[in-house]
């Protein structure tokens, strides 16, 4: 679909490229209290704050002239690992050194991600 001819708009890496990913400036903590959330939603609810450790897909222009990058981020949620893609502001995303280990995200068996 793209090639070279676009880079100006879009810029894939592959292999994914390591990065953190501040998610509070993704997604903004709204400061509701947790008093009334349940203990299985305690228990087996998503821990999605400060900076995590994501793999970016590709940077991708808005048709103002900034940047946004396209992130997958694993998330552990009780013994279990899910992946969430998201889009996040340049100043969101950071680069990461190779150090940290971070789980293969499955897939099926023509090599994409597996649809859940």
């Amino acid at each position: 679909m793209f090639d070279n001819r676009h880079r100006d708009v879009w810029r894939p890496y592959s292999p994914l490229l390591p990065i953190y990913v501040d998610i509070d400036r993704v997604l903004p903590p709204d400061g509701s209290p947790t008093r009334g959330v349940s203990a299985r939603v305690k228990k087996y609810g998503l821990v999605l704050s400060g900076r995590m450790a994501a793999r970016q897909r590709a940077w991708h222009r808005l048709v103002d002239g900034r940047w946004v990058a396209s992130i997958e981020v694993p998330v552990e949620t009780n013994g279990q690992w899910i992946y969430l893609d998201f889009i996040a502001s340049a100043d969101a995303v950071a680069p990461r050194e190779g150090g940290d280990a971070m789980p293969e995200r499955p897939s099926n068996q023509w090599g994409q991600p597996k649809r859940y």
